[in-house]
């Protein structure tokens, strides 16, 4: 992934207490993300080919039942973090299905904004921050949106993809009592449900882990949906996607769903490496009186109408340092911004926060 472009904010700066922080240096920005995905038509039938003939075998030896096609299933979020997991979030969305593919140089999401790329079928929920680092770990689990049984799986293919190539990828699929079939590709290898062709899978399940396999320019999870005829479905309601029954989703996200996904104390800014390595975090909660502290903050959806108000806080409580920002562009699908403070040898030593209160929440971040 490419680091943070700069970018203009406005911020205000006050320090209080008896220890006064230099400010030495700061930086960020809107973070790029990447291009995407795709599915050549060949790949897309020769998925559709193996869905039909599995989908036969199935009907024909009793596990499959015909499709009540009237009863719309809820679908709940098709992640969720591993255990031990403590950040607030891990992911943001970087495109949505595309309404108007057939219009060159036209891109219409769900909402009628632009938050899609031409010709996409899906959902793309990146990982973020760190998509490498994440994968590599196995930070972000791929669960089952509805209960259904798996129609589909394909493991094996490389999936340490950063650019679009003709590798398969490695994908679960799984058909609801309604007919309709959600697609969950680009996974990690290896990292597949052991459950086979015809297993029942509740939703929630685990279906393995988010990775980068076949056309893929980056750790994501491609969402697509598809209604029991085959169609294409949008699980999104909006202005451009009057759903009859109203949104797939049990619970909608909103259009921006702006929140902070990571705060973070380091020995200094990130060094944000190549696709496909990890980037060098430089995090540590650790530190010694008279040392440089670096404090991150990562933003999904940032909007110029939401500001952060930003805290340091002693083992007293007292404020040591306090920052306000608002950045000046409309909105950031991804954002990070730092600052380096110089703490004094005469700081005192104990547990110590770092907060931010932004769209309605305080963020609180521990060091020592």
């Amino acid at each position: 992934m490419a680091g943070p472009v700069a970018s203009l904010t406005t911020a205000s700066m006050t320090t209080a207490g008896t220890t006064r922080l230099q400010l030495v240096a700061s930086g960020g920005g809107e973070v790029v993300p990447p291009d995407g995905d795709y599915l050549s038509p060949a790949q897309r039938a020769e998925i559709e080919a193996m869905l039909v003939a599995n989908i036969g075998m199935l009907t024909a030896a009793g596990t499959l039942t015909q499709p009540r096609a009237t009863e719309q299933i809820a679908l709940d979020w098709p992640l969720a973090a591993r255990d031990g997991f403590t950040d607030p979030g891990y992911h943001a969305i970087t495109g949505f299905v595309d309404h108007t593919p057939d219009i060159p140089n036209k891109l219409t999401d769900y909402a009628c904004g632009g938050r899609t790329y031409s010709g996409h079928k899906g959902t793309d929920i990146f990982m973020w921050p760190f998509a490498w680092n994440k994968m590599a770990a196995g930070d972000v689990t791929i669960a089952a949106a509805a209960d259904g049984v798996i129609v589909g799986r394909r493991d094996g293919n490389p999936d340490q993809s950063c650019n679009f190539n003709s590798n398969s990828w490695n994908a679960v699929y799984v058909r609801h009592a309604d007919g309709s079939i959600a697609w969950y590709g680009h996974m990690k290898r290896g990292s597949l449900t052991t459950r086979g062709v015809g297993s029942m899978v509740s939703a929630g399940e685990y279906l393995g882990l988010v990775g980068s396999s076949g056309n893929s320019t980056g750790p994501h999870l491609h969402f697509e949906l598809h209604d029991y005829q085959g169609q294409l479905l949008d699980p999104y309601i909006g202005s451009c996607n009057p759903l009859e029954g109203g949104s797939w989703w049990a619970s909608q996200p909103n259009y921006y769903d702006s929140a902070i996904n990571k705060l973070m104390t380091g020995t200094g800014p990130v060094s944000w490496k190549a696709c496909p390595l990890p980037d060098d975090t430089n995090e540590a909660i650790q530190f010694q009186p008279g040392d440089r502290i670096t404090f991150s903050t990562y933003y999904r959806d940032q909007l110029n109408t939401l500001p952060s108000l930003y805290r340091i806080r002693g083992p007293n409580g007292a404020i040591f340092a306090q920052w306000s920002q608002t950045i000046k562009p409309a909105h950031y699908a991804l954002s990070q911004w730092w600052w380096s403070y110089d703490f004094p040898a005469s700081v005192m030593t104990g547990t110590w926060r770092f907060e931010v209160e932004f769209n309605g929440r305080t963020y609180s971040h521990t060091f020592y």
